[in-house]
């Protein structure tokens, strides 16, 4: 099935084909099939028709890879690519071709006929939970990156889902937000996307989100469904909801929902009940019936049914540490990199022995084998360099996602038996009653039980032992231990929590709660454990809680005056025993801490012993993402913010390394490391790709597909109203100005531009001309020569931006128009052509309810950055029918890139 694109798979020969079938079906079958059902074996499922021919629908997670249910299917692996966040890095549609076709190969090997991505949400807040699910805060660089993910995986026979469709930006409260928004934001920036992979990728099916929209759920949202992604975007495909996403019968089926993936079971025999009652008409049933079998027989499924088969695990493999090295984006470097020899380097993180760092939730892939940093950087510096590897901070888990203070550190705790950490008892009720399921040592107390346990769900770093999906609902924990700080001061409690806890220390009650209760520090504490005088705070520094709709978390604040060197007994206890909690939602709990300034745990401490007696110290730090939360800041969760620091402060020659699936803050580690690389959650091979760009074996050749901020401030998460939101609806205030073009109309400074990457060689843009087209769907091209004035070979991106357009409307500074991946050898130069759609010097009209474009004139900025423009050009531009002229541009400098 090669010889296919992927996008042919509609044609007046299908059709009747699926009339043929579609004849064959009673209208029990019918209902059953627009049906979904949870499978133990496939995740999503939908029981095909025997007596028709039709295959069951056999649905993997898909959008880093196929994530295997059914266990005995290849052992449950499949290979983990960068997450999708990293191939938007790479700014290469060609790469997204190939790693749609691993994901496409290999189910159809695992016995799967449709992958469940990509995903093509836009990027609207930093501190998305599912912001490494997709490709970033720019609606051009997400559909050109998203149509190649599809075509990849539709040449192979397999059906792509694009989700999730629409306006779906946040987790927090995801199955019940409403998302007020324009029309002419959402079609400028959110719905572009998905118009493309329809229009131009040919995507199969469409995943609808959990969220309203404009007061309406989007599984039955007709406007959504049938107004805009039918009637205008030509869609032809099938439209199935979220797990769980639809809330209604009949609504939902006359809105334009074609299959019901379960949960409270609106469909099934309530559906055919409303079709014999007359509230859904059987032509409707037959049209949703007609939408799914289309892409199943256009792409020749009944014929070529999936199953278990081998694929190449090696040369997958090889894709994926090659799109990894492609996607790491090199954003400082004051020429440590590449990697000079040197005689010895401290490799320092919580995850740098092992190769676990991805994304968690439904997105989450069990790997065919890994590579982990060390690994790598044995294999690449040779026997004869010494690695000192140093963890430098408690293993990374679903907990750092519960706002508040970072964990207690296990380095201060001591177990009965003398070990680090506090001893833990975990029983399967919530009141303590027999013996405990799990007995055990924990480092920490940190608990985000429930979905974030789920099998296959949890990216805990490697070396955190996973506690059994049991505890997941109503549970109880009690630790107990010593706890000994090396300073005299204030300690500041953080006691994060969902249901109930008592917090003792040498025997007294220092905090207890009651379903939300703020803490009391008790009268009975004695002198020396004394609380501290509070301080009026102002709002809350930690963030938000809550997910999915559920209640939010309190965080009570105890500060606690405490001496050196003593040894303080602690006792704490815990019941998941709010209302709320269950299977779904499980333990929340973290005991955190602010301790005086100066204070780092023993693990920064020895990290930074070893920094300090290195050549050079790499820091690898790494964020816990996943759907169903977002993250509660910008900041790197376990103390990896004070690890950063303290090596700084040890060893100027510290390159830190970013295995984040988003921004985090970078601006406050007291100095600058000698070199940043922005890695993303590099896939299964990261070891390896890490090695060969660090030591210029590969060069990093990513460049941002989003802004950087130095703080949320700067983003819609400034203000409760547009993020998270207020009174059950996130406000999108802002419009159009998310993200670069935010920055740029405001005037703001980020950490880092969008479209932002540094390489190992220098390149010089001249000769920039912008011709005029005659075109209902451009504007223009523009061509500029690119050359390599380095002394090695390596690639660079040439981004094309439209500014300057005068409209009746708030525009832009100016917007992303197109770009192109450029790779050469030294001294070569070529000659670059970029289409400049009309859109990029258009506006979407809320009173027509079309696009707009103002006649005059709009400037072509070439650069390397949306803040590095190296060349600019006039375009005149008008309606389509009227004749455009040709401008030449400004000349460029080199620059390094």
């Amino acid at each position: 099935m090669s010889e296919q694109t992927g996008a042919d798979w509609d044609s007046a020969a299908t059709d009747e084909r699926v009339e043929e079938l579609l004849g064959r079906m009673s209208l029990d079958e019918k209902v059953a099939f627009v049906t979904g059902d949870l499978n133990g074996d496939f995740g999503f499922y939908a029981d095909g028709v025997e007596s028709a021919d039709v295959p069951s629908i056999r649905m993997a997670d898909g959008p880093a890879g196929v994530r295997i249910n059914k266990g005995d299917v290849h052992g449950g692996r499949a290979t983990s690519l960068p997450a999708p966040i990293a191939l938007a890095a790479t700014w290469d549609p060609d790469r997204a071709i190939e790693y749609g076709a691993v994901i496409g190969v290999e189910c159809r090997a695992t016995d799967h006929t449709v992958s469940l991505g990509p995903a093509v949400d836009i990027a609207r807040v930093p501190i998305g939970g599912r912001t490494f699910e997709s490709f970033g805060e720019d609606p051009a660089l997400q559909s050109a990156i998203g149509v190649g993910v599809v075509r990849g995986i539709q040449a192979q026979g397999v059906q792509a889902c694009a989700k999730h469709y629409a306006i779906n930006n946040q987790e927090d409260h995801r199955s019940s937000v409403d998302a007020v928004i324009d029309e002419r934001t959402m079609r400028e920036l959110y719905l572009p996307p998905f118009e493309a992979l329809v229009r131009e990728g040919g995507v199969a099916s469409m995943m609808g989100a959990f969220n309203r929209v404009n007061g309406e759920y989007a599984c039955e949202n007709a406007p959504l469904l049938r107004g805009i992604l039918r009637d205008e975007f030509g869609f032809r495909g099938w439209i199935m909801s979220d797990y769980g996403a639809n809330h209604s019968t009949a609504r939902a089926a006359n809105a334009g929902l074609d299959q019901e993936q379960p949960n409270e079971g609106f469909w099934g025999g309530r559906l055919l009940a409303a079709v014999q009652d007359g509230e859904v008409a059987e032509a409707v049933i037959d049209e949703k019936v007609r939408n799914i079998l289309r892409p199943m027989v256009g792409l020749g499924q009944p014929e070529n049914p999936a199953g278990v088969a081998e694929f190449a695990v090696g040369g997958h493999h090889a894709l994926a540490q090659s799109i990894a090295e492609d996607a790491m984006v090199l954003l400082r470097n004051d020429g440590i990199l590449p990697l000079a020899p040197v005689r010895t380097v401290a490799l320092i993180g919580p995850d740098v022995d092992g190769f676990g760092a991805q994304g968690g939730g439904s997105s989450q892939v069990r790997p065919t084998r890994g590579v982990s940093p060390l690994d790598g950087l044995r294999a690449a510096l040779g026997e004869d360099v010494g690695i000192a590897v140093v963890h430098g901070a408690d293993p990374v888990t679903p907990g750092a996602l519960l706002p508040g203070a970072d964990a207690v550190g296990s380095g201060f705790f001591r177990t009965p038996d003398g070990e680090v950490g506090l001893h833990a008892e975990y029983w399967t009720n919530a009141s303590f009653e027999g013996e405990p399921l799990v007995r055990r040592t924990d480092g920490q107390i940190e608990l985000l039980l429930g979905f974030h346990n789920f099998p296959g769900f949890n990216a805990s770093s490697h070396r955190y032992e996973k506690l059994p999906t049991e505890l997941n609902g109503r549970m109880s924990v009690r630790y107990t231990g010593t706890l000994t700080v090396p300073v005299t001061g204030t300690y500041r409690f953080v006691i994060t929590s969902l249901g109930t806890y008592a917090f003792e220390i040498d025997g007294a009650d220092v905090a207890r709660s009651g379903r939300g209760a703020t803490a009391d520090v008790l009268d009975l504490a004695p002198a020396e454990l004394a609380p501290a005088e509070p301080t009026d705070a102002g709002p809350h520094p930690y963030g938000w809680g809550g997910d999915g709709g559920q209640p939010d978390v309190a965080i009570d604040e105890i500060p606690m005056r405490l001496e050196a060197g003593r040894e303080y007994a602690i006792r704490m206890e815990y019941r998941a025993d709010d209302p709320s909690q269950g299977h779904l939602l499980g333990a929340k709990l973290r005991l955190g801490w602010v301790p005086p300034a100066g204070v780092f745990s023993p693990a920064v401490a020895e990290a930074a012993a070893a920094a300090a007696a290195a050549d050079v110290a790499v820091v690898v730090v790494r964020s816990y993402e996943a759907e169903a939360d977002d993250r509660p800041d910008m900041q790197l969760p376990n103390g990896q913010n004070d690890l950063v620091r303290a090596v700084l402060a040890a060893n100027p020659r510290t390159v830190v390394v970013l295995m984040t699936g988003g921004p985090v803050d970078v601006t406050g580690w007291g100095a600058d490391p000698a070199a940043l690389i922005q890695a993303w959650y590099p896939g299964q091979a990261q070891g390896g790709a890490l090695a060969r760009v660090l030591t210029g074996a590969a060069e990093p050749g990513g460049r941002l597909p989003l802004t950087l901020p130095v703080s949320l401030g700067q983003t819609p998460a400034a203000s409760a109203r547009t993020y998270p939101g207020v009174g059950g609806q996130v406000f999108y205030d802002e419009g159009v100005f998310v993200g670069y073009r935010g920055f740029d109309a405001r005037d703001l400074e980020p950490a880092y531009p969008f479209g932002h990457g540094l390489g190992y060689t220098a390149w010089a843009f001249s000769g920039l001309t912008v011709s005029g087209l005659e075109s209902e769907d451009a504007v223009g091209v523009a061509d500029v020569t690119v050359q390599n004035t380095g002394s090695r070979a390596g690639s660079t991106v040439v981004q094309v931006y439209v500014g300057g357009v005068e409209a009746p409307v708030p525009m832009p500074p100016h917007q992303l128009a197109g770009f192109a991946k450029v790779r050469l050898e030294p001294g070569e130069s070529q000659r670059v052509r970029v289409r400049i759609p009309r859109r990029a010097a258009s506006y979407f009209d809320v009173t027509t309810h079309g696009w707009v474009t103002p006649a005059g004139e709009v400037e072509v900025r070439v650069g390397a950055s949306s803040r590095d423009i190296r060349a600019a050009g006039v375009l005149v531009v008008g309606e389509p029918e009227d004749p455009q002229r040709t401008a030449t541009g400004t000349p460029s400098a080199a620059i390094d890139a």
